[in-house]
């Protein structure tokens, strides 16, 4: 029950978060603004997640896990039921945020649990299994999203996450064990700010440069201060008891592979799903249903992977497996230069389930080599680090593929953007995939045996 209860709130969250991509053309048009500006709604809910959950364990030891498990899935549920209202775009980012404050204190006690309930060498078979319910979100998210923004209206793709809430709820209430608080460290008020600025300067500052309104000397000048306030806060940590984020676990070799390549490598895929809805309905001239369709094998491919992804671990180990995947994943990205009015649905199927195949087995393989070598004490600040980073990765890409939208539709309307402006878009985000693989050359061959080894 425990399992069904993290898979209902993973699901609840993997559908926002990709029921909103097909619906983005006609949410533009109802609040009359620039589809690519409607990037912030997506980029304030990610930003949301990065910027509380750092803190979202200490809240969980200081009030309880079972009362902020629920609450927060009420503060999901509730904004949800917002944002479906929203009549501008400020409005709309907003309630977004608030919907990442929920998802910040849902889902990483959601998979601490998960953590502390399983063996290390089972860890990969239990998130595989939740991973399943969470992919089924990704999976009809875009399905719904198309269906309803064509025959209803947009608003109503964020109220469908209300009966999944409810859901969550009752059985949270009946079924999650009343673990009472516990006395925690004082809250480092002074990092949490240090570092939730700089997250929020750097996203905010890569986000303004395909702002057309902004100079770009303001968003140097915001991302500059971003990188103050990070290297504040690094100085700060050191000398800080209890800081909010253990950057000491970068000491780490295989957990600071494991964040840095899901950093660099989400800088190439994070955008992607921002970047085929738009390709599929500006681009292509595809109406919502149509390009919810297409993206559907996305998700049929992370389903599918699933059962075999232990079995390659196993096969290939940690540092072949993504090294490879990384390479496919990068060059699958750059298959989409090629699509046009003249390409078939069925090769744009197939390119989607591809990328979604291999997404799939990239999360895997990243996320479980964060834990290789973290003590059971560390799992709670590991968690914390390596969820962050995630969030503010994808948070990073859709950034910079915006950039690269705006950069290369300069001189033309952006609600008229051609299939060139798309295909170099894509080119250079599968590149960047494509070079973050050297970060993985950095693994040894034995790298990660203990979380694949047959027990």
């Amino acid at each position: 029950m425990i399992l069904l209860i993290v898979s209902l709130v993973l699901f609840m969250e993997a559908l926002d978060t990709t029921v909103i991509n097909t619906a983005i053309p006609a949410i533009a048009h109802s609040l009359d603004v620039n589809p690519i500006d409607l990037k912030i709604a997506l980029i304030s809910y990610l930003l949301s997640l990065a910027i509380f959950i750092p803190i979202s364990g200490w809240t969980a030891d200081k009030f309880g896990i079972k009362r902020i498990f629920i609450g927060a899935i009420f503060i999901f549920s509730m904004s949800s039921f917002w944002c479906g209202f929203a009549n501008n775009l400020l409005e709309l980012v907003i309630a977004r945020a608030l919907q990442g404050f929920g998802g910040a204190l849902a889902l990483p006690v959601g998979r601490l649990i998960i953590l502390r309930t399983f063996a290390r060498y089972d860890m990969i078979t239990a998130m595989s299994r939740v991973a399943i319910i969470a992919s089924l979100g990704t999976m009809l998210g875009p399905v719904f999203g198309g269906f309803i923004t064509h025959y209803f209206s947009w608003r109503w793709i964020f109220w469908i996450n209300i009966p999944v809430g409810l859901l969550a709820i009752l059985l949270a209430y009946y079924w999650v064990v009343n673990v009472p608080p516990k006395k925690v460290n004082p809250l480092d008020k002074l990092g949490f700010i240090l570092f939730g600025g700089s997250l929020a300067g750097f996203t905010f500052g890569l986000s303004a440069f395909s702002e057309s309104t902004l100079a770009t000397s303001f968003s140097i000048y915001i991302i500059g201060n971003a990188l103050l306030l990070l290297v504040g806060y690094i100085w700060h940590s050191r000398h800080s008891p209890y800081p909010v984020v253990k950057t000491e676990l970068l000491r780490i070799r295989t957990f600071r592979i494991s964040v840095l390549g899901n950093l660099f490598s989400r800088l190439g895929f994070g955008g992607v799903p921002f970047l085929v809805p738009l390709l599929l309905q500006i681009g292509l001239h595809y109406p919502p249903q149509v390009s919810g369709m297409l993206l559907a094998p996305i998700a049929l491919g992370m389903i599918l992977v699933r059962p075999f992804s232990l079995k390659l671990l196993r096969f290939f180990g940690y540092k072949k497996l993504l090294i490879l995947n990384t390479l496919l994943l990068g060059a699958s990205i750059n298959l989409f230069y090629f699509v046009n009015v003249d390409t078939s649905l069925f090769v744009i199927c197939i390119l989607t389930f591809v990328f979604g195949f291999l997404i799939s087995l990239q999360y895997g393989g990243m996320n479980s080599l964060g834990y290789t070598s973290i003590g059971v004490d560390d799992l709670s600040p590991a968690t914390s680090v390596i969820s962050t980073l995630q969030q503010l990765a994808q948070s990073f890409g859709v950034a910079i593929s915006a950039f690269f939208l705006r950069y290369f539709s300069v001189g033309q309307s952006v609600s008229d953007l051609v299939t060139p402006v798309f295909h170099s878009t894509f080119l250079v985000m599968g590149t960047l995939t494509l070079l973050s693989a050297v970060i993985f050359m950095w693994l040894k061959r034995e790298d990660g045996g203990e979380m694949i080894a047959v027990h």
